[in-house]
């Protein structure tokens, strides 16, 4: 048989040109309506994180204005449902912020299109309770495609959902009286040694790394407050008598978040250049080289004091009300011999101490980030310590040889905390005096 020379090919290749351009417009088609369903989802859920962080600071504001926080913060508490539901609320506010991003949402998320809450105000971690009110918001979306609507039958749909967190107003370390930074036992800890009696109330005590016993020392902890400590095995009695009651909790596992400890830097800027003091009389507030007591009656008028050297008192009476201390170097430091009454500004209502002479409310001593010299905490049955003592980078001590200390109204917070002597030592901590983060928002997704 004999082909016909006059049969050509050419045919098969417009064809197959045919089909190769229906599927390059297929995928160009397919691209377009990725690219699209993606953009929407995007679009989606940033209005969902933008309703839902609208609906936390409402109700961050409501609780502060309404002076809820962490000591009173309670899910059946009217002020807490309200910073929820009322017209100034979470919910009001998540609705609102949607619509003015062209999203149709009600409290009602069935449908994947709403807001609602969860409020969570007993849930113990192992290391201290969690307090907050989470936002959360679903938007659903259809996407109107230029192709795939003729090979999928169902809509191209996007579901999104975001979660912002509410914490309320709490002291630092969610209120423990004694608290320990450091990560490692090598690099600090909470250690109790002597004869000496220690009695918290108010708070607990805390440890990231580790906590001991030495000698005979009795450590009592009053009301529902635990003695705890994140590392495995992390309690050591160093085969002495001493005693912790409640019994130290071990491993927990959980460690403070930076967020918990982060109290601002005060600002030092401005202050009056005051030189070195070292004599009697009245201390003014301002920026100074050195603060030297060593005898006679001395008065701190209320306000900052920013020390780049040393804070020393080792004899006669220091005395002041509505003053923070923060040493950028150099160790602050209180002797027995020495009757000391300090107090912080109050930590809400902090008035023209604060505002006008710039100091931190509910913050008593602050060894600056970097600092790694000790805040040493001594003094006669008369002296008197209240607020937050905070050595993020060093070591802080209390207790002593003297036999009548006083009461010690603070809350200690360091990298490492010693409590030691054959002193009794009474910590009361009371977190409307102390220094207490605002509250705060994270989004979560």
């Amino acid at each position: 048989m004999h082909t016909n020379p006059r049969i050509s090919d050419k045919g098969q290749a417009s064809i197959l040109l045919a089909l190769a351009f229906v599927a390059l417009l297929g995928f160009t088609a397919l691209a377009i309506d990725g690219g699209m369903v993606y953009s929407n989802r995007r679009h989606a859920q940033n209005a969902s994180d933008a309703a839902s962080l609208a609906g936390g600071s409402a109700a961050a504001l409501w609780m502060e204005n309404h002076y809820v926080d962490y000591s009173n913060f309670d899910c059946s508490n009217g002020r807490v449902e309200a910073a929820q539901n009322n017209a100034h609320g979470a919910k009001k506010a998540a609705i609102d912020r949607a619509g003015g991003n062209d999203f149709e949402i009600d409290t009602d998320i069935a449908d994947r299109n709403g807001v609602t809450t969860d409020c969570v105000d007993s849930y113990d971690n192992g290391s201290w309770v969690e307090k907050y009110l989470d936002v959360i918001t679903n938007i659903t979306t259809d996407t109107n495609t230029a192709f795939a609507h003729f090979v999928f039958g169902g809509p191209l749909r996007n579901s999104v959902e975001a979660v912002a967190r509410v914490r309320p107003r709490m002291p630092v370390a969610f209120g423990n009286a004694i608290v320990s930074l450091a990560m490692t036992c090598d690099a600090g800890g909470i250690d109790f040694d002597g004869t000496n009696v220690v009695h918290v109330t108010g708070g607990g005590i805390f440890s990231n790394s580790c906590i001991g016993t030495n000698g005979t020392v009795g450590v009592s902890v009053e009301g529902e407050y635990k003695v705890s400590c994140a590392l495995t095995d992390c309690y050591t009695d160093n085969g002495a008598s001493g005693t912790v009651s409640p019994p130290p909790e071990e491993g927990t596992g959980v460690t403070l978040p930076p967020s918990a400890f982060a109290v601002p830097s005060p600002v030092c800027d401005g202050l009056p250049n005051r030189g070195n003091y070292n004599q009697d009389g009245n201390v003014e507030y301002g920026s100074y080289t050195n603060i030297r007591i060593q005898n006679g009656d001395h008065t701190i008028d209320p306000g900052l004091y920013c020390v780049s050297g040393e804070v020393v008192v080792n004899g006669g009476t220091f005395t002041g009300s509505g003053v923070t201390f923060y040493l950028t170097s150099g160790d602050f430091s209180t002797s027995g011999n020495a009757t000391t009454r300090l107090l912080a500004p109050n930590s809400r209502h902090c008035g023209d101490p604060c505002s006008t002479y710039h100091a931190l409310p509910g913050v008593l001593v602050y060894l600056a980030q970097g600092n790694t010299g000790e805040a040493t905490l001594l003094g006669t049955g008369d002296s008197e310590f209240t607020g937050l003592v905070y050595v993020p980078d060093g070591t802080i001590e209390a207790g002593g040889t003297s036999s009548d200390l006083g009461v010690i109204n603070a809350q200690l917070v360091g990298k490492d905390v010693k409590i030691h002597g054959n002193t009794a030592v009474e910590i009361n901590f009371n977190d409307q005096t102390n220094y207490q983060l605002p509250a705060a928002i994270e989004l979560n997704r």
